[in-house]
């Protein structure tokens, strides 16, 4: 599944773009029950998971359930370096910026 989102990504463009911009980010998702790996996390103020998701515009490259229990920079590092990797396969010559918030400047 992690390939086929790029793949699909990729698949959607005639030519290679000069520039992509790729998104990083997390965001709660709210637990309501006793899941397992639940955490309560502070920040939201609730029981919830943390995935984290990678963007270029319209396209997901990248959805990563996770515990919240983590940086939000946790795994971002091997996420981006597969994502990259696999696009520079097909776009050796594409400029790639990696863009996040404050969450990821620790990685």
């Amino acid at each position: 599944m992690d390939e086929l989102l790029v793949q699909v990504f990729i698949e959607s463009h005639e030519n290679a773009p000069a520039e992509i911009v790729l998104d990083m980010d997390t965001t709660d998702l709210a637990l309501h029950g006793k899941q397992e790996g639940r955490f309560f996390h502070g920040y939201y103020d609730n029981y919830c998971y943390l995935p984290l998701y990678v963007f270029c515009g319209d396209h997901v490259l990248c959805a990563r359930l996770r515990e919240a229990n983590r940086d939000a920079a946790f795994g971002c590092l091997q996420e981006m370096q597969r994502i990259v990797k696999q696009i520079r396969a097909i776009w050796p010559g594409v400029k790639i910026v990696l863009r996040g918030d404050s969450g990821f400047c620790r990685k």
